[in-house]
């Protein structure tokens, strides 16, 4: 079982999508676990104030080192219990490494538990990343309001890496020729007076024809 600890202060915000559809029923049927850390239960104020002004100034606030130290050194306590362990720390910048399939499956192959740090507002104190050693990943060239996405990204992505996860093999669309163009029923869709059919070579049942229409497709 791959163990994911995603460090957010919005766990609300995660714990919906993880919980459910295939996800959920990884995590039902002992795949995966995923497991939610707030910072802010461990910021040592009463007010569980987990950012500040950077430092040499400029716009916004910074998650300051502490409380994700801390939370961090509790993840690792509570996962040094376990036998085999291997851990991978991540956290989420848009210049970090990208995100891709080939990196999932190294991360389910690889490691026992991945801990997921979502980090808000303009960034974490970057001592954090020296101190746990964590790798900086980008889930694309974009920004976003938080981390919390990105973890769900490649607790995602990782997840479908790890057999039992789908309900058959043949599922993982990038082991298979994909297209870019599917179709269901019914064969003719009329719409707004227009009819869309199905694509003939899709009807036929040759399934030589199929998988060259669609490497064509995919050029």
């Amino acid at each position: 079982m791959i163990r994911f600890h995603i460090v957010t202060i919005f766990p609300e915000a995660v714990r919906p999508y993880m919980d459910a559809s295939i996800l959920g029923r990884a995590q039902e049927g002992k795949h995966i676990s995923v497991s939610y850390y707030d910072p802010r239960e461990l910021s040592g104020n009463k007010w569980g104030k987990v950012d500040d002004r950077p430092y040499a100034g400029g716009p916004g606030m910074v998650m300051t080192a502490e409380p994700l130290l801390r939370t961090l050194e509790k993840i690792a306590k509570s996962i040094a219990k376990k036998k085999a362990i291997k851990t991978k720390v991540i956290l989420f910048a848009p210049g970090g490494k990208q995100f891709t399939n080939v990196y999932a499956k190294n991360l389910v192959t690889k490691y026992t538990d991945i801990i997921l740090i979502a980090g808000r507002y303009e960034g974490i104190d970057a001592r954090v990343k020296k101190i746990f050693k964590a790798e900086e990943v980008s889930v694309g060239p974009f920004v976003l309001t938080g981390g919390e996405v990105p973890a769900m990204v490649v607790v995602d992505a990782c997840a479908r890496q790890i057999e039992g996860v789908l309900g058959k093999h043949e599922s993982l669309e990038e082991e298979r020729t994909a297209s870019p163009e599917m179709y269901t029923r019914p064969e003719v869709l009329e719409w707004k007076g227009k009819k869309y059919r199905v694509p003939k070579v899709l009807l036929g049942g040759d399934h030589k024809k199929i998988e060259e229409w669609r490497k064509e497709k995919l050029k």
